[in-house]
């Protein structure tokens, strides 16, 4: 893969870094505030879909949605979350490749650009990232694929869609990919997404083959 593409997107949470744990944490803790309980099954579904969509199937109408997403930011961007947060044991010497051979290094999430960055300082590989696209950069989330265009516009790249590709550990990451017309991969760590048709990988150290 690594002598196929230029331009390595990939997806925040989940992807190149274990948010469960603090995703639990400030879904159960927004949620609680407005007198909501919810599941840690409810938390697995809610990151891999936009929050307006899982906020509007819990509460059954988007009424208060904008305070709620105050309320998510505030979460996301304490330190509590940023300690909660950790890097996967493949996560940085596949980074560290990449940049070693020369190629653009991007991150494309849903999660805040802010938060993001806190993180990448915290593990020291701010400086391998040529680009974040947060919610804040492109508030239209996946599965659109208005993030990685964005990104690809930032980079000057929508005319090398060929030499692109995208790696998350969601269906939407997937769709996202599609639509923006790169080449989508599925990191399957669960041995989740054998079924679809997308090409798929169990580990990122494959990234580096």
């Amino acid at each position: 893969m690594l002598k196929d593409y230029d331009i390595f997107l990939f997806d925040f949470d989940g992807t190149l870094f274990d948010t469960y744990e603090s995703s639990i944490y400030v879904f159960e803790e927004a949620y609680s505030r407005i007198g909501v309980k919810i599941s840690r099954d409810d938390i697995l579904a809610f990151t891999r879909e936009p929050i307006p969509i899982s906020y509007k199937r819990v509460m059954g109408t988007s009424d208060g949605y904008p305070e709620f997403i105050k309320m998510i930011d505030e979460l996301v961007l304490s330190q509590k979350v940023v300690d909660m947060t950790k890097i996967y044991d493949d996560t940085a010497d596949m980074v560290k490749c990449l940049k070693a051979h020369n190629k653009v290094v991007g991150i494309v999430t849903s999660n805040a650009d802010e938060h993001v960055l806190d993180i990448l300082n915290k593990y020291g590989l701010a400086k391998y990232f040529d680009i974040i696209v947060g919610n804040r950069k492109a508030p239209i989330p996946k599965p659109s694929p208005k993030p990685i265009l964005k990104a690809l516009e930032l980079l000057n790249a929508l005319d090398k869609k060929d030499k692109v590709v995208y790696v998350g550990d969601s269906i939407n990451d997937a769709i996202s990919a599609e639509e923006a017309k790169v080449k989508p991969i599925l990191l399957d760590r669960l041995n989740e997404f054998e079924h679809l048709k997308y090409d798929s990988i169990h580990s990122l150290k494959e990234i580096e083959g």
